[in-house]
This record gives C-alpha cells, structure tokens and sequence, in this order.
C-alpha cells in the first residue's frame, strides 16, 4: 500500500490531521495565505526509511457552525430508489475571521478554502487535494 514518493498532500488515519510537502507549505506562504499553520512530524516509509520534506498541518482560522437549516434538498437516484439528498455547507459571514484556509466550528473536520488558495494548488499541481463549491457538496443532514 502507498507510493514510493508521497503526495503533496496526506491524509492520516486520525480524521483530521493532514501532513504537507514543504513545496505545499512554500505555496501557501508565497502567497500570504493565512489560517494555518504546520508543526514538526516525522514520516517513515514501508521500509522504515525517513522520508524528509512533510510537515503536520494545522488549520487555525475559523467559522461559525454549518446552518443545515439553508440546506437544499435534491432527489437522487441511488441503487435502492430516489432519495432526499441534501446539498450546501453554508455559515453566516459574520462568524467567519477572515483566514485563506478555514474550519467551521463544531465537531468536523472540513477545510475550507478561499479561491486564490484553490488557484495556487491548481497552478502548482498539488496532488491529493480536490476542491468542491460549498453549496454543490452534498452532506448528512442530522436534523
């Protein structure tokens, strides 16, 4: 399992805690981005060999909850039949601080980005990152 060379980007098996390439944590600071932040880790391969160049990534800037109240319900066709989706993950603004990269408050683990972060990871090629509108992702309602 796993590459030789890792993506720029690496999703651990605790959820939430990323790890990114120096080259990432040089695009995000080329660029002024703000509401992260990165700590010292160490990453080894299969073979127990260091692999240098990762950092732990943290993200600090912050938002208020997701309102699942401004969810939009769509039909979908699954295997079983049709069934209520829901999309958006909308916030009010002004619970928002400002940051480039972003989490809402809660118990979840999404980051969000503002446009000129998704632009510089797509002009720079990072790999293992996707990118989708908030009001086109589609989540679990809990009401």
């Amino acid at each position: 399992m796993g590459r030789k060379k890792p993506s720029d980007i690496i999703h651990t098996t605790y959820v939430t805690p990323l790890l990114i390439s120096d080259r990432v944590a040089s695009i995000l600071e080329g660029g002024e981005h703000s509401g992260w932040q990165t700590y010292p880790v160490e990453l080894s391969g299969k073979d127990g060999l260091r692999i240098p160049g990762y950092r732990g990534f943290a993200v600090s800037g912050r938002c208020g909850p997701i309102d699942e109240s401004r969810c939009v319900r769509l039909d979908k066709i699954y295997p079983g039949g049709v069934f209520p989706a829901w999309y958006g993950m909308y916030f009010d603004p002004a619970t928002w601080d400002g940051s480039d990269l972003f989490m809402p408050s809660g118990r979840v683990g999404w980051i969000f980005a503002v446009e000129a972060v998704k632009k510089a990871f797509e002009k720079a090629k990072v790999t293992n990152v996707a990118f989708t509108s908030l009001d086109k992702k589609e989540v679990q309602r809990l009401l």
